[in-house]
């Protein structure tokens, strides 16, 4: 396949990235171009519409809308700045291959379970809605205001509603704000483990919060698409006793999500692909 690279349209730190993908995928028999819409699949860094990814958005539908695949690639929640995420059309639940799992991969990475834990709060994770997914949602102020409302039918207890850390949102009636704040060394350098420590469960679309609530033992609450849906769902009505699954396969296929740079240096993700 001839595949484009748009690397013009990359985060700061997607250069050393974008030259792996370049050299993985030319080992597994492609062509690499740059900036080419005559391609067959495109390479765009991240779904997030805004600043220097602003382009990317044009490049995602135009292919997609020819049924041209989309590989995206973006920094990683397992160990951020070392691993990274490389999906088919996106980042979510449906952009992966999960047959024939590596062994063990979960360890190799350093990811580990900790034990389900028992917290006061019901925390609401929002999440950008200027990338694509958000796409088909409802505004993000609309969707807070009647997740808000559907929780208090089910639950009297204390809701957190904890802003992207890049973002803002309104504080809904009878609910408490928890603002990111800049905590070096930690994941994304913000404090979510810290809001976890009191958390009965956490609720998030389809964002990073979902799967490190559950690596944490925090139970969630999420959306058909997100990562965390294996184990988890969206029926609020359980939010008093929310689903506590087994979550040894799950974890082993969310280390499939993220890769190295020297991994994908050597082709590694992209012989999972399907595309």
């Amino acid at each position: 396949m001839k595949i484009s690279l748009f690397n013009n349209f990359g985060a700061k730190n997607s250069a050393p990235v974008f030259q792996a993908m370049a050299q993985g995928l030319v080992s597994q028999g492609h062509q690499v171009v740059y900036h080419d819409h005559t391609a067959d699949a495109a390479v765009i860094w991240s779904m997030l519409w805004t600043g220097r990814m602003r382009s990317n958005r044009e490049v995602y539908h135009a292919f997609t809308k020819q049924h041209r695949p989309v590989i995206v690639a973006e920094i990683g929640m397992i160990q951020r700045g070392h691993t990274w995420k490389i999906g088919i059309n996106g980042t979510n639940l449906h952009s992966y291959n999960f047959d024939n799992l590596i062994p063990n991969r979960a360890a190799s990475l350093g990811l580990t379970l900790r034990s389900w834990r028992s917290g006061a709060n019901v925390v609401i994770a929002m999440q950008r809605q200027d990338s694509q997914q958000w796409a088909g949602m409802p505004p993000a102020h609309e969707w807070l205001a009647q997740t808000v409302s559907e929780i208090k039918k089910h639950t009297d207890r204390t809701i957190v509603v904890r802003p992207h850390p890049r973002g803002n949102c309104p504080t809904p009636s009878g609910c408490l704000i928890d603002r990111p704040q800049f905590s070096v060394g930690s994941y994304d350098d913000f404090d979510f483990e810290r809001v976890l420590g009191n958390a009965h469960c956490v609720l998030n679309w389809n964002s990073g919060p979902g799967p490190q609530a559950l690596i944490a033992g925090v139970p969630a609450f999420v959306g058909p698409d997100s990562l965390a849906s294996p184990i988890a769902n969206w029926d609020l009505s359980q939010i008093e006793n929310p689903p506590r699954q087994d979550r040894l396969t799950w974890l082993e296929q969310l280390a499939h999500t993220e890769w190295t740079v020297e991994e994908i240096r050597l082709g590694l993700p992209f012989t999972r692909l399907v595309f």
